[in-house]
């Protein structure tokens, strides 16, 4: 194994404090994108400008990172922003063409990622565009995705298939 191989084995292990700050940094961007998309999901808000909004919203964060390094690091947007609307499940992320809107009592599925160097971080979030609580079969559907990820998250260990 040459030493390149052997650098590039350690780079990627969580043991490197270089490689766990990336994964910590990429988080936190990834976490203020989803504070600040979720914040725009209002009633007559269109998708296309929350999903480019938190888009933007990575790029300018990871573009601020690691500009005065010898080695060009890639940074950005690892997962682009989709704002899912009631029966859509997942990964809508519409075209700049697309006039969609969000409107009152809609679920909303948020999902997004950021990487830097490669190091990927991704959030997911359930919104509900109400005031008050959710009640009904919206609130039994949220309930029982929630129970899923919760009992699937148990599972995964180490050695399990």
């Amino acid at each position: 194994m040459s030493s390149d191989d052997e650098r590039e084995e350690r780079e990627l292990d969580l043991t490197s404090s270089e490689v766990v700050t990336k994964y910590k940094s990429a988080a936190e961007i990834v976490n203020k994108a989803l504070q600040l998309v979720v914040s725009e999901c209002k009633p007559k808000a269109k998708i296309v400008d929350i999903c480019e909004k938190g888009d933007s919203f990575i790029r300018e964060q990871t573009g601020n990172m690691y500009k005065n390094v010898k080695k060009k690091i890639e940074r950005g947007v690892a997962f682009p922003t989709c704002v899912s609307v009631n029966n859509t499940v997942c990964h809508f992320s519409p075209l700049a063409s697309d006039e969609s809107c969000l409107e009152e009592g809609d679920i909303v599925k948020i999902d997004l990622g950021c990487h830097i160097d490669g190091f990927i971080a991704v959030v997911g979030h359930t919104h509900a565009l109400q005031s008050g609580p959710v009640t009904g079969r919206a609130a039994d559907v949220i309930a029982a995705a929630n129970t899923a990820a919760e009992v699937a998250l148990r599972l995964v260990r180490p050695g399990k298939k």
